[in-house]
């Protein structure tokens, strides 16, 4: 996706979320109108780097932006690598919806760095410097900047370490939820809740309240939310429509702003919290999904589900949760997230879903689906018989993937009795280059990573000897 900022200019926006939710009735999105200006550079400075939308090399600013929301002052970083802008741009027309939600490593930068976050070791001692660091790693991610490009090493260094962090820390995360519509213990009413971007409750006044596409009306149409939540709200007279409220709330950090006048989408990810108008909508009678299968197949390390949906409304996605049951080398007792496959939205035809949860240790499984709706309600569905990985019936060594890779790659291998096990890395010539792993295994199914990032381009091999078992595979390092 291709973006582009400029200062003294003004964006006209509609901003879509995904908000999440705990009740199971009501469907909701929310967006905001608000007039956003960016008015000037900010933090940062110009470094020479290979542009990924051109593949050319050129000087450009990577750092922070001024500006503000409805009149609020913030900050805001880019999500493209884009030349220099020519001020003032007045190319923006009006609105439209954005793309989809940053990246769980792009969030947890805006999360944890300036200018949300100005006291975390280590950091650069010029803040110009660490902003650029940081709008770097953010390109990394959003528009796949290759940091070795970079001419400056102190920056590029900074920005590797951030990247670093990211990729090790970031999990699965969302943007924070701030304005959002919820059950009451009546199952006529609802309630408004209004978080900050940590999800402490916070008053909002005058939100608007409206009831379309219905026989029905409110019991009021302008709540205050106090310390979070509002009074609770009846919906009289009808069982369905589309209910609207509207005020002025927290949008966090990570929210995107985006315009698709021109050719090339021109879009900003929020670096600071700031006040904006919102719209919440939510459909008040939403029908679930119908699940009509949920079946799985065991392949050596790997798991295949299947389940398939006679129906489906306002369905968003499918987030895919396991739970190690038995294990002797796995200890977690949660249900942790194994990845998500995406809904069809609203269908009345059979839709057939499949996901591959790859290379788990030896032991037993639990699964189970997580249905969530645009709007965040979410429901269970889950899988009826345990999945076992049993212990390897020979030695073994897979390809690495990825294949080509740069720097880091993995490597599968499968023990079927004891011992010791070697993985040495030779290049073309016969030469060591690495040893990866020389040490006592017990049986089992194991994965080591290869970082490869003092070693040039080309072809290597890479050697597992145990039990009087050899066995050789190549790979290509591509840089």
């Amino acid at each position: 996706m291709n973006c582009f900022y400029s200062k003294n200019f003004v964006l006209k926006f509609i901003f879509s979320l995904v908000i999440i939710s705990h009740f199971t009735k009501i469907s909701f999105a929310q967006w905001g109108f608000t007039d956003t200006e960016i008015q000037s550079v900010a933090q940062g400075q110009f470094v020479n780097l290979l542009n990924p939308n051109t593949d050319t090399s050129e000087n450009i600013f990577a750092g922070l932006f001024n500006g503000s929301v409805d009149g609020n002052s913030t900050q805001f970083y880019s999500i493209s690598v884009i030349p220099n802008p020519v001020f003032p741009d007045t190319t923006y027309t009006d609105t439209t919806f954005i793309d989809g939600n940053p990246s769980s490593a792009v969030l947890y930068i805006l999360n944890n760095y300036y200018p949300y976050k100005s006291n975390y070791p280590p950091s650069l001692n010029n803040i110009n410097h660490q902003a650029s660091s940081i709008q770097l790693a953010i390109w990394k991610f959003s528009d796949s900047l290759n940091i070795i490009t970079v001419n400056n090493e102190l920056i590029k260094s900074r920005a590797l370490s951030i990247i670093s962090d990211a990729v090790t820390n970031s999990g699965n995360l969302n943007i924070p939820l701030t304005f959002e519509i919820v059950s009451d213990i009546s199952p006529e009413a609802f309630l408004v809740k209004t978080t900050d971007e940590l999800g402490n409750g916070i008053s909002v006044n005058n939100i608007d309240l409206l009831l379309t596409q219905s026989y029905g009306y409110l019991s009021t149409n302008i709540v205050n939310t106090v310390d979070g939540y509002s009074e609770s709200v009846e919906v009289i007279g009808s069982g369905v429509g589309l209910i609207f409220a509207t005020g002025n709330c927290v949008y966090p950090q990570g929210s995107v702003f985006t315009n698709s006048s021109s050719l090339n989408r021109r879009c900003l990810f929020l670096a600071k919290p700031v006040i904006g108008r919102m719209n919440v909508n939510y459909d008040w009678g939403t029908l679930p999904v119908e699940l009509t299968s949920f079946t799985y197949s065991v392949s050596n390390r790997d798991v295949f589900l299947n389940w398939s949906t006679a129906s489906e409304t306002n369905n968003s996605r499918f987030e895919i949760e396991r739970l190690a049951s038995q294990s002797a080398s796995i200890h977690n007792s949660e249900w942790t997230n194994a990845g998500t496959v995406t809904g069809n939205g609203n269908s009345l035809v059979t839709n057939n879903y499949s996901f591959t949860d790859k290379n788990l240790s030896t032991g037993v499984y639990n699964y189970r689906l997580k249905q969530i709706d645009f709007n965040g309600n979410f429901e269970y569905f889950n899988l009826s018989n345990e999945v076992e990985i049993g212990t390897p019936s020979k030695f073994d060594l897979s390809q690495n993937y990825p294949n080509p890779f740069n720097p880091s790659t993995k490597i599968n291998f499968s023990m079927a009795k004891e011992g010791n096990v070697s993985i040495k890395v030779f290049d073309n010539t016969g030469k060591q280059m690495a040893t990866l792993l020389n040490e006592f295994r017990s049986t089992g199914f194991y994965t080591i990573d290869f970082n490869a990032a003092n070693l040039t381009s080309g072809i290597y091999f890479y050697k597992m000897e145990t039990n009087g078992v050899t066995k050789v595979m190549k790979m290509v390092l591509l840089k």
